[in-house]
């Protein structure tokens, strides 16, 4: 009469609803995990291929400088800075190589457990990028979120238990009835002048509690304030959360733009380096 039943069955129904999606947050984790170890892997695997080329690229810039030295298009000095280059880059190559296999295979561990392989795959990485980003995504979809959901979830549970308690200070009606057969005699005891039934009412009044029904409701009402509490700052965390992510996208996507412009340059000096050399030769 007063929704004490029907507050308990909102607040069942969102505790349901919360470990629903402490299921989802526990798959969103293995998911997160199982990418961060692929891009990982990837990045190193980059890594190793770009040192290669690099180390490639070098040893052509010493060579070509060197004939260019005998041809004295250039001094010692220049030939000395692009050895000690090289060298540089050879270091830094032996150290990535080293480094790969130890960083790796804890990594292709984990990736196996996460797949349910019995032992580190030989995994044959496919090439993939992450989906854009698009500007203006609303705020509404970190709602969607597994973990926001939750807390959610646990937060109109608790508003619902304020609902219980409160009805606790009114009277509670319950109707108890009760139906089946009486006999002395078991030959006559399901014949129908056996049959018996009856329907009991009655009424509980909370009288005399000594405050401990104003205290459970207050109690209830610090919970949901708790709730309340965890609620915003579960969502305020993935808000600030993202909010890096963009601004490191945005840094990193600066970054690449200025890699490629090195790129394109280092690649405009090898072919006026050849261009020189070439000329050189026919000088000579």
């Amino acid at each position: 009469m007063w929704g004490r039943v029907r507050r308990s069955f909102e607040s069942a129904r969102a505790q349901a609803k919360a470990s629903a999606d402490d299921a989802d947050a526990i798959r969103l984790i293995v998911e997160t995990d199982v990418t961060r170890f692929y891009y990982t892997l990837r990045s190193l695997d980059a890594q190793a291929q770009i040192l290669e080329r690099t180390v490639v690229a070098y040893r052509e810039q010493v060579r070509l400088l060197s004939v260019q030295l005998r041809t004295g298009l250039v001094g010692p000095i220049v030939v000395s800075q692009a050895q000690a280059q090289l060298q540089t880059t050879l270091a830094l190559q032996r150290d990535v190589l080293r480094t790969v296999p130890i960083r790796s295979m804890p990594w292709l561990f984990s990736v196996a457990v996460l797949l349910r392989h019995s032992r580190s795959p030989s995994i044959r990485w496919a090439r993939c990028r992450p989906p854009p980003c698009r500007p203006g995504l609303p705020a509404q979809l970190l709602a969607r979120r597994p973990d926001v959901a939750r807390a959610e979830q646990n937060l109109v549970a608790a508003n619902a238990q304020i609902g219980v308690a409160t009805a606790e200070f009114y009277p509670r009606f319950t109707l108890t009835s009760s139906a089946g057969f009486e006999s002395a005699d078991i030959a006559t005891l399901f014949n129908w002048q056996s049959r018996v039934a009856s329907i009991l009412p009655s009424v509980s009044i909370p009288i005399f509690q000594g405050g401990r029904l104003r205290a459970n409701l207050e109690a209830t009402k610090a919970r949901y304030g708790q709730a309340v509490a965890a609620y915003t700052n579960q969502f305020s965390s993935p808000m600030a959360t993202s909010e890096d992510a963009l601004t490191d996208l945005h840094a990193l996507t600066d970054i690449v733009g200025s890699l490629r412009q090195a790129v394109s340059a280092s690649q405009d000096y090898l072919r006026s380096l050849r261009r020189n050399t070439s000329m050189a030769w026919w000088t000579t």
